[in-house]
Parts: C-alpha cells; sequence; structure tokens
C-alpha cells in the first residue's frame, strides 16, 4: 500500500476537489469494515490528503447502526462503503434497504476479489463502485471522485439527462441526450437517456428503438436490457420479455429474483420441466449465500407454483421448511399452509394433515390452519374429524366465515357432511355474494334439510 501523502487542503491531485467540495457541503463518509488497514486509508485520504474534520467520516461495526444513521437523516448525503460479505448477510438486500432509507446514498462495496457476474450482481442492486482491495491512496481518491460526481464533461452531460429524467422533464432530456450523441455518436448512455425520455413520453416505439441501439452499443450493458424487459411486460409481449430476461441472465447469472421471474415465465407455458431446472439454479446461488435466503426462496418458488402446479410447489414448500433444521414456528405458517393445499390438490390428503399437525403443535389457536386441516379432512371423507377441527377453527376465530364466500360455503358443506346445520354457513356464503347460483342452491337444500333452524349449531 502507497505511503500516506500529507497535505493542508485540497491537494493538487484533480480528483481530490471534488471529495473536499462533497464534505464541505455537509457531505460524510461511512464504513463498515473490520479491514483496519482499509479504514486506516480511508482516515489518509480525509485527514492527510484533504485535511478535513474528523466529523467527515463515521467508522461502524453493526449494519443497524448504518439504518439508525440514515433514518436520522434520509436526506443527507453520504458515501458509504461496505463490505462484500458485511456480516454474513446477503449484500442484495443490504443495498436495497440503505436505497429505500436513503435515496440519495452512493454505496462502494469493498472485495478481495471479485468476477465479472458478482460485479454485474453488485451493480444491479446499487452499488455505485466496487473496490478490490488492496488499493493504493491515489486510486481510491479516484474511485472516491467517481461515485461522489461525473468527471469529465461527458459523464457531467450523462448526469444532467439522468436529473431532468428524474424530473420528468422529458423535451430537455432529450435535447441533452442529443448534445451526448454528437460528442460520442455510439453513447450507450446517450441512447438509454433518449430512450427513457421517450419512454416518458409514451413514445413505446422510439423507446424500443433507442434501448436496442444502446446494447448495440454496448455489449455487456444491462440496463437497456432490463428496459427492454419491462417495456414487454407492460405490452404483455411475454415471448418478447422471455427472450431479454434470458439475455440479462447470461450477463448477470446470479441474480435469483431475475430467474424466479424466468421461471415463472416457463412454468406458465408448460414447461414444467424447465421451470424446476431454473428454480433450482435459483437455490443453488441463493445456497451460496445464506440458508436463510434458501427458505424465503422456495417459499416464493411454492407461490408461484402452488395453481400451476402443486407437485413443484410441494417441493419447495419442504425444501423451504427443511432449511430451517426440523425448527418449526409460527413464522412457517403462509409455508405450511402452500405446502397443504399443494398436497391437498394431488390428492395426498393424509400427508397434508402431517404438515399442519407439525406447526399446529407450535400454533394451536390458528384459525386457518385448523379450518384448512378440516378441508383435508374432508376430502379424505374423514367427516367427524373435519367437523371437529371445523368447529375448534371457529372457537378460535368466530369470523372465520366472514373472510370469503368460499370459506364460509365450506365450512357448511362440512357441517352438512357431519349431519349437522349447516345453514347459517351457506347463509353468510350467500350474502357475501347473491349472484352466485351454487350458493343459492346450496342454502335453499340445507333450509329443506333443517327448516326453521338457521341458528349456529
Amino acid at each position: 500500500m502507497d505511503t500516506f501523502m500529507a497535505a493542508s487542503g485540497p491537494g493538487k491531485d484533480s480528483y481530490a476537489p471534488t471529495i473536499f467540495d462533497f464534505a464541505m457541503a455537509g457531505g460524510k463518509f461511512v464504513s463498515l469494515t473490520s479491514d483496519a488497514g482499509f479504514v486506516e486509508l480511508i482516515k489518509a485520504v480525509l485527514y492527510q490528503v484533504l485535511g478535513l474534520s474528523k466529523k467527515s467520516f463515521v467508522q461502524l461495526s453493526r449494519l443497524e447502526d448504518i439504518y439508525h444513521l440514515l433514518r436520522k437523516d434520509s436526506e443527507g448525503r453520504y458515501v458509504i462503503c461496505l463490505e462484500r460479505t458485511a456480516a454474513g448477510v446477503n449484500m442484495a438486500q443490504v443495498m436495497e434497504g440503505i436505497v429505500h432509507i436513503c435515496p440519495g446514498a452512493k454505496i462502494i462495496v469493498l472485495t478481495q476479489e471479485v468476477d465479472k457476474f458478482s460485479t454485474a450482481l453488485l451493480v444491479e442492486h446499487g452499488a455505485h463502485n466496487i473496490i478490490t482491495k488492496p488499493i493504493s491512496i491515489a486510486s481510491f481518491t479516484e474511485k472516491l471522485a467517481f461515485t461522489i460526481a461525473p468527471q469529465g464533461k461527458l459523464s457531467r452531460l450523462i448526469e444532467k439527462g439522468k436529473k431532468f429524467l428524474d424530473a420528468g422533464n422529458w423535451g430537455d432530456a432529450l435535447m441533452v441526450a442529443e448534445e451526448i450523441l454528437e460528442q460520442k455518436h455510439d453513447s450507450a448512455a446517450g441512447f438509454m437517456i433518449k430512450g427513457d425520455a421517450y419512454k416518458g413520453l409514451e413514445q413505446v416505439g422510439r423507446a424500443e428503438e433507442m434501448y436496442l441501439r444502446a446494447i448495440n452499443s454496448a455489449e455487456l450493458y444491462i440496463t437497456p436490457l432490463k428496459r427492454l424487459a419491462e417495456l414487454y411486460e407492460q405490452s404483455g409481449d411475454r415471448d418478447k420479455q422471455l427472450i431479454f430476461l434470458r439475455r440479462l441472465n447470461e450477463i448477470s447469472p446470479l441474480n435469483t429474483q431475475r430467474i424466479l421471474q424466468i421461471g415463472e415465465l416457463e412454468i406458465s407455458r408448460g414447461n414444467a420441466g424447465r421451470a424446476e431446472e431454473i428454480f433450482d439454479q435459483a437455490l443453488d446461488i441463493a445456497q451460496r449465500e445464506a440458508a436463510g435466503m434458501i427458505s424465503a426462496l422456495s417459499s416464493r418458488i411454492a407461490d408461484i407454483c402452488v395453481n400451476l402446479n402443486p407437485d413443484l410447489a410441494a417441493r419447495y414448500s419442504k425444501k423451504a421448511l427443511d432449511m430451517k433444521g426440523g425448527e418449526i414456528s409460527a413464522a412457517d405458517i403462509a409455508t405450511v399452509n402452500v405446502l397443504g393445499i399443494s398436497l391437498r390438490k394431488q390428492g395426498k390428503w393424509r400427508e397434508a394433515i402431517a404438515e399442519y399437525s407439525r406447526v399446529l403443535a407450535v400454533v394451536p389457536h390458528h384459525a386457518g390452519l385448523l379450518y384448512n386441516m378440516a378441508l383435508a379432512y374432508s376430502e379424505g371423507r374423514e367427516s367427524a374429524k373435519a367437523l371437529e377441527m371445523v368447529r375448534r377453527a371457529l372457537e378460535c376465530d368466530p369470523n372465520l366465515p366472514a373472510s370469503g364466500k368460499n370459506v364460509a360455503f365450506n365450512i357448511g358443506t362440512i357441517f352438512q357432511k357431519g349431519g349437522q346445520n349447516g345453514t347459517p354457513y351457506f347463509k353468510k356464503a350467500y350474502e357475501q355474494d347473491p349472484n352466485d347460483q351454487r350458493l343459492w342452491e346450496a342454502l335453499k337444500r340445507s333450509q329443506t334439510m333443517h327448516p326453521g333452524q338457521d341458528q349456529n349449531p
């Protein structure tokens, strides 16, 4: 690492004034790293090279401290240096959380080594710059300046165009884009600004043309591919959307959320085998990050599949629960419900009951779980057990029939099959949708079977 050079002001370095002016305008530099050498480098640049006050730099040890700092000053100007594996958490979620709290924050990710795919993922999730350690004072100063503000005339024009876009000044953005393209005729950024402006003006055809030109100008440029995928999603052209999502995945294959999008499109097209391969890819990526992320992804996949492919939904629900190491909690209720529904759709009602029982041992008074267990028993023609479960559900939540016409109808049916009066529940179902002929007929049949017995049994 370079020897630290002291100075009393901005110094002679052409990048130093950008950093100095940022700090003088109230900007702060924040670090979350256990690398003592890197912390000393930051201090050397800020204190010795630039002569800034110690108030300009904040060293933190916990992610919670960063969130707390930003919440107190969400409009503030910050440059935040984070380790790639900060506190062992998923970096994408961390960066998205930072940007959500403080949209103006600039993020620099610190890493020992990074491949092109990891770089692409980090940029997608909000990294403004990536620093591979070790780094010299001169290189760090340059990286810091470029993170704070664009350097050079062309970069400043690009920044100007983006500001016009943020403000919805489409015409001004178009004029700036033309200036950019005059300076650099194949500027991907210039085409992107034109595309975004045309999109804002609802000139979809022109926007599409500009995004395609941006792609041709920069082979590995992610943003125009994302814009085109979004454009085709909005227009309902799922085939083209899938094409550009796949191209994005070739460049940045570690983005699990996009992989899920691709899988969802594949399964909606009836390609269950292909979807399964894609979902497994997402899980393989997640496994390298954290077990908790795998569980969340599995649950999301199960949600996607529950109505389209119950078998896959059951597989991924089980995977989500297995990642808990056998420890089921109240937080897993939604996943267990998806698993149970998926099993029941396959006629596996006994297996569904077994899964419901696992979580009911933890939360025995959950009306929704008891209701679903009642449905499973009913599907297995165990009418007495179904009636017992639905009565327990109603004890836990007397308003359960009001939660939906189908819920009320199913409760009435379970009472009826158990030899009891289901009329009050058929009546509640019909009241929620008087136009549903099925509900009207069920109510009339029940009233005929139990004349003058409209009270809750």
